[in-house]
């Protein structure tokens, strides 16, 4: 059976597995550290309390106590 997409289905789950290796080792390499059960998520202990980020393809939402924390691991994640 073929079919005829109207979107590139191959190039664009390309794109998304790339962007989340490439996230992925970014967050391993700052500490944090990939939840096994669902993989768009990482955490890390900052200053006692827990820094969470997750994300949904290019959608990224770091949830943290002191917005301190979130400057500072957004400035370290452009890096």
């Amino acid at each position: 059976m073929y079919l005829k997409l109207k979107k590139a289905l191959y190039g664009t789950l390309q794109s998304a597995m790339h962007f989340w290796k490439n996230l992925t080792a970014k967050l391993t390499s700052m500490g944090f550290m990939v939840n096994p059960y669902d993989k768009c998520i990482a955490d890390k202990v900052i200053r006692r309390r827990q820094c969470i980020i997750l994300w949904q393809l290019d959608d990224i939402k770091v949830s943290d106590v002191d917005s301190q924390v979130v400057s500072g691991v957004l400035g370290e994640s452009e890096k």
